[in-house]
C-alpha cells in the first residue's frame, strides 16, 4: 500500500493506494490493519486501487481460501477502483503462476510485520 497526497483533492484527505498484496491480505484476513482501514473507513482518507491490482488479488485466491462475500461488498463500498489502462496508459500484464506464488508467499508469511502495507 502506498500513500500520498492528491493535488486534485481540495480537502487534503490522505490517499492510500492498495496494492495487490494489500488487497489479498484483506480478502484472506491476514492483516488487521488493512481490514480496519477498509471496514472502518476514516472519512479523512481516500482508499484507491486499480482494476489490475484487484485482478492480481482475485486471481491469487485458491479454492481452499475462504473469502467472506461481505468483505468483497465492503471493499467496493469503500475503495475507489480506477482503470489501470487509463492510469498507466499501458496494457495489463497477464497474471502468471509465478506472480500468484509470489503474492501468496508475501501475504501468508507468518511474521506480524505490517510495515510494508
Amino acid at each position: 500500500m502506498k500513500t500520498g497526497n492528491s493535488n486534485q483533492n481540495v480537502s487534503a484527505k490522505q490517499q492510500y493506494f492498495l496494492t495487490a498484496e494489500a488487497l489479498l491480505k484483506y480478502f484472506l484476513g491476514t492483516s488487521e490493519r488493512i481490514d480496519t482501514m477498509i471496514t472502518c473507513r476514516d472519512p479523512a482518507s481516500v482508499l484507491t486501487t486499480t482494476d489490475n491490482e484487484l485482478y492480481q488479488a482475485f486471481g491469487s485466491l485458491k479454492n481452499h481460501d475462504s473469502v467472506n462475500r461481505a468483505k468483497i461488498a465492503k471493499f467496493f463500498e469503500t475503495v475507489d477502483v480506477f482503470s489501470y489502462r487509463d492510469q498507466k496508459k499501458a496494457e495489463k500484464k497477464i497474471l502468471t503462476h509465478e506472480r500468484v506464488d509470489e503474492l501468496r508467499k508475501i501475504v501468508l508469511k507468518k511474521s506480524g510485520d505490517d510495515k510494508n502495507e
